[in-house]
């Protein structure tokens, strides 16, 4: 069975692998403090509402980045 998508992170150098690492430390450390603001100053609606947009936004970015194919 074949894909319609090939990942090949041998494409990317080390230094682009390591940027989108970091890019998802960020993005997970950004998940938690607005969990804890949100907890802490007890807003009136769900955190859920600014991470789960947030993870679904960075994962498709993520799924885009590592299947393009390079001309």
């Amino acid at each position: 069975m074949t894909h319609p998508f090939h990942i090949d992170l041998a494409q990317y150098s080390a230094k682009t692998r390591w940027f989108m690492a970091a890019a998802w430390l960020v993005i997970l450390v950004k998940c938690v403090v607005v969990r804890w603001a949100m907890d802490h100053w007890q807003v009136p609606f769900h955190s859920a509402w600014i991470i789960a947009p947030t993870l679904a936004f960075a994962a498709l970015a993520s799924v885009l980045w590592l299947t393009h194919q390079r001309d």
